[in-house]
């Protein structure tokens, strides 16, 4: 292969990136020949194999050779430089989670190798987190906009599926990877590892780990406390192929220690604010089988199921004074998932092609919460007050979907997809329990008190549609349009939980609906050897979105009423409209590139409408690569610049605002050794010293700083 040549393979499957990884939309996973200009990567964008260039639908991939660069602290930066996606923290540096045009996390499906990572025990705007670690990673598939007809409820904003290391592509039977990541911005240290194989082409498997630890976060103004944060995994894969079938076993652990980064300028008089979560652990069992036909109606069919348990503790401190006052919260639930998964294959036609599926899932989250409220000053109000209470609660979800791809000619092609949802929760137990330590003789600012739940069930019912038509009649180049319907559930903490922070209550409200979406879409992918572009325009209406009213004393807050206490209710609609670009010159030796993302996004409640919602109108990455080869050595150069405009978010308290920012980083990679072996990669991130914040997230971004790397193959 010529240096030219594969400077433009390696631009078109995506060049080398350190530090942070970058993914244009039309990346892809496995080669595949399109035409004779055009090598592409497989994905599983419909459920089944199709190539991105034929998707209907906004896709990235990011395959095994990307996330080898990937040396951020966490997978989920390999994905910070997709257009139409971005990082929110919440606060906890060690648990980053992902935005898809402007949706927050709690509308965004995580899959692990297909399998839902559902998390009920987070509020409106927040999810688990990205649980899982790099290095047991095969690929990351990103499908944008509310695809809920095909992988299920959440959708809204689009869907993630981690999609785990099963063996050697050789066929060999031992290999092995070792690798140390340097991170400046922390003194931090990642060390992570695996061996994987494959064994007479019969038997593959894989076992891997690692193991991070991070120290407070260093920015231009100094450092930030409480941003430290550690956490380690270890996880396994067994497969067994006989002719046609595949059988599989998937085994994995996960868990973080991270705390939450309060500014001590804006604690609003509070001497102290600390939230930690000093366990998020998650453990999965999966077992799956896979036979394919290839003859006939029926040409492959899939069943996998899984057992998953998510834990977590949850501590909330706090001091004041004037009033002097400490409050001590503690949370420790459990979430334990049971999900099957069924999906055949048709070919009832040469030019058309059918799946039917059907999912199960069933969370149970077993809860106990105690707090702890101890005023001292003034005199009169010296008291302790002590909540304590468990829940038991269930959720319920049943999905049958059917999705038919036609090829109406040569050029057109159609899709069309159904999918009919069935939900049930349930309040099993609920019960809380208030006892009062009264030092003065009133007794009129704690009462004791003992609520006992009734159980109660919530069903609801739904029918959601999408469908795709893409054209090739034009050389080089593929127009699709595209509608699809979103529908997220509330999350059993929405509709049943009594949640404590800071010293502020909210109550769920079983009387919630489904949130619910509609989004239109169009773009073009275009590819003629010298320039490659990828863009869509879309626009999307919700409606029914949840958010918080204060109480009133109405049956949802007990009675209680007043600025510390509020309730979920369904108030919100969004209109959202945006484009997201990626253009590439191939010929040059260096090679230029620009991608980015507009976005407007309007939010309506009953009091106020604003587009203020805290999404910069332009984001987006420019830079150039460089690729060169010697007879033992090859080296990979991006320089780059990532960029935002400022922005602000409303709210009826307080408007925030967020100056804009644009930084320069330096990213090199080098493979050298037998087989190119061996790697080192330097990464030179904010080169300007930058002092900035981005929208998303609430922790300021790390002054200049080097991440160095060393990994090694055998």
């Amino acid at each position: 292969m010529t240096l030219s040549k594969k400077i433009v393979i390696t631009s078109v499957c995506l060049p080398l990136l350190i530090g942070n990884v970058l993914c244009l939309p039309i990346a892809m996973a496995n080669d595949k020949k399109l035409n004779t200009t055009q090598e592409t990567m497989i994905v599983t964008a419909d459920r089944s194999e199709q190539s991105i260039w034929d998707s209907s639908v906004t896709v990235a991939a990011i395959d095994r050779d990307q996330l080898d660069q990937q040396n951020g602290d966490s997978i989920i930066e390999a994905l910070r430089d997709i257009p139409g996606v971005d990082i929110s923290d919440n606060g906890l540096a060690g648990r980053k989670q992902i935005m898809i045009r402007g949706e927050s996390s709690s509308r965004i499906l995580v899959l692990i190798d297909g399998q839902e990572v559902s998390y009920h025990r987070s509020g409106h705007n927040s999810g688990a987190g990205i649980l899982i670690d790099t290095e047991s990673v095969e690929r990351i598939e990103i499908i944008k906009g509310p695809y809920s007809v095909l992988y299920g409820s959440q959708a809204i904003g689009g869907v993630i599926n981690f999609i785990t290391r099963k063996g050697s592509a050789d066929n060999t039977a031992l290999n092995g990877h070792a690798k140390f990541i340097y991170t400046g911005a922390t003194n931090g240290l990642t060390e992570m590892g695996s061996l994987y194989g494959s064994i007479n082409g019969i038997f593959d498997y894989r076992i891997s780990g690692t193991y991070s630890e991070q120290n407070d976060r260093k920015t231009p103004k100094g450092r930030l406390k409480n941003t430290d944060f550690d956490n380690n995994s270890v996880s396994a894969w067994f497969g067994l192929k006989q002719d046609q079938q595949k059988w599989g076993l998937s085994l994995e652990h996960y868990q973080l220690q991270t705390q939450t980064y309060a500014d001590q300028d804006q604690l609003d008089g509070l001497n102290s604010f600390v939230v930690k979560l000093p366990k998020l652990k998650r453990q999965k069992i999966g077992l799956f089988y896979d036979v394919t036909i290839d003859k006939g109606l029926i040409r492959t069919l899939h069943i996998d199921g899984y057992y998953q348990k998510l834990a977590r503790d949850f501590v909330n401190k706090i001091n004041a004074s004037n009033p002097d006052m400490d409050v001590h919260s503690t949370t420790n639930d459990q979430q334990k998932t049971t999900g099957i998964n069924l999906q055949t294959d048709l070919q009832p036609y040469d030019n058309l092609r059918l799946i039917i599926g059907a999912q199960y899932l069933q969370d149970n989250v077993d809860q106990i919460a105690n707090k702890q409220v101890a005023m001292s000053y003034p005199p009169s109000i010296d008291y302790t007050k002590y909540t304590d209470g468990n829940n038991d609660w269930k959720q319920q979800h049943l999905s049958l979907f059917t999705q038919g791809d036609l090829a109406i000619n040569d050029n057109w092609n159609w899709n069309l997809g159904l999918r009919q949802y069935w939900v049930k929760s349930q309040l099993n137990s609920g019960e809380q329990k208030i006892t009062c330590e009264n030092r003065t003789a009133s007794s009129r600012f704690c009462q004791p008190s003992q609520r006992v739940d009734t159980p109660t069930k919530d069903r609801d019912h739904t029918l959601v549609m999408s469908s795709g038509l893409t054209y090739e009649g034009i050389a080089n180049t593929i127009l699709r349009g595209s509608f699809a319907q979103g529908y997220v559930y509330p999350t059993l903490t929405h509709l049943y939980a009594i949640t404590n922070a800071h010293t502020d209550t909210i109550y769920g409200n079983s009387d919630l609906e489904a949130e619910k979406s509609n989004n239109y879409e169009l773009g073009l992918r275009y590819y003629n050897g010298d320039f490659l572009v990828d863009t869509a325009v879309y626009y999307m209406t919700a409606k029914n979105y949840i958010t918080t009213q204060p109480c009133n004393g109405n049956q949802a807050c007990y009675g209680n009423r007043g600025a510390n206490n509020s309730v979920y209710i369904n108030a919100n609609h969004a209109k959202s409209f945006g484009l997201e670009l990626s253009v590439e010159y191939l010929k040059a030796e260096i090679i230029p590139y620009l991608q980015g993302t507009l976005l407007r996004r309007k939010i309506e409640t009953a009091s106020y409408q604003t587009y203020e919602t805290g999404n910069p109108l332009f984001t987006g990455t420019a830079g150039i690569k460089h690729n060169i080869n010697f007879a033992e050595l090859d080296i990979d150069s991006h320089l780059f610049v990532r960029f935002a405009s400022n922005t602000n978010k409303y709210s009826p308290q307080k408007t925030y605002h967020y100056g804009g920012y644009s930084t320069l980083n330096l990213a090199l990679s080098s493979h050298f050794g037998p087989k190119r072996s061996y790697q080192l990669d330097l990464a030179l991130n904010n080169l300007t010293n930058k002092s900035y914040t981005t929208s998303h997230e609430s922790i300021p971004a790390a002054k200049f700083n080097a991440v160095l790397a060393v990994s090694m193959k055998f």
